[in-house]
């Protein structure tokens, strides 16, 4: 599978601040489902939405780079 430096850096990205968002989330989360578990996860649709933004900047960022 190839994948470019910028959809890698991209994902690296978003995976990590939604994690990020995640963990200190769970940090307030009370045992058992409460709204809390659906904000969690619905964080997930903003980050997958916000993808090709980190790959257009991590593309012009690594061709300044090498410029």
């Amino acid at each position: 599978m190839k994948m470019s430096a910028a959809s890698a850096l991209a994902a690296w990205a978003v995976g990590t601040a939604w994690l990020i968002v995640f963990v200190v989330l769970e940090h307030f989360d009370a045992p058992g489902p409460d709204l809390l578990d659906y904000v969690q996860w619905g964080m997930l649709l903003p980050a997958l939405i916000l993808y090709p933004l980190f790959r257009k900047w991590f593309a012009a960022w690594l061709l300044r780079q090498r410029g």
